[in-house]
């Protein structure tokens, strides 16, 4: 005699009808403006952590990008430049490749050349962000966690024009307790 339920496709299809939406929300989902920054934990090409959570305190740039986007390429010397004159202001910058792992190597010889960490979007261990629907897009993340812009293409301009004022928002000195949570 069989136990199993000839209900069971039935149920299973259910099952997956109800869960696939949650999935797909989460894998495609985008962060929302004026709202807490999503969950970004990732391995860097250098071998280090990087965690959304610890920089607050910090305005972060979450820059997405790809070796074959010449948009992407283009705006890097911008993104290097800022990020070497505001590092010591708060400022902080993120570089999310989206070139699949067989192009690793390549991503990270471009990301060598940058004094801002990057990381494939692959390694990621917790991704709230998703994945893009193109690049170059980055997000503004302000000290206090949250999304503050969405750039299509950044330019030092862009830059000046919207990350410094946030910049001098920022606390001075140590950053407090309740902000490093």
């Amino acid at each position: 005699m069989s136990h199993i339920s000839k209900d069971r496709p039935a149920r299973s299809a259910l099952a997956a009808a109800l869960i696939l939406p949650i999935m797909l929300c989460s894998v495609f989902a985008e962060p929302r403006l004026q709202e807490r920054a999503p969950a970004l934990t990732i391995t860097l090409s250098d071998g280090g952590d990087f965690n959304l959570d610890a920089m607050r305190g910090k305005v972060v740039l979450v820059a997405f990008w790809a070796t074959w986007c010449g948009p992407c390429l283009e705006e890097m010397p911008a993104l290097e430049k800022y990020y070497r004159e505001h590092k010591v202001d708060g400022f902080e910058v993120i570089a999310l490749s989206i070139d699949k792992p067989g192009n690793r190597a390549k991503a990270f010889r471009v990301l060598a050349k940058l004094s801002f960490p990057g990381a494939l979007l692959n390694d990621a261990s917790r991704n709230g962000f998703g994945m893009p629907e193109a690049v170059p897009v980055s997000y503004l993340v302000d000290a206090q966690g949250i999304v503050r812009d969405k750039f299509i293409n950044v330019d030092e301009g862009l830059l000046d024009e919207v990350v410094t004022p946030l910049l001098k928002e920022r606390p001075a000195g140590p950053i407090p307790a309740e902000m490093r949570k």
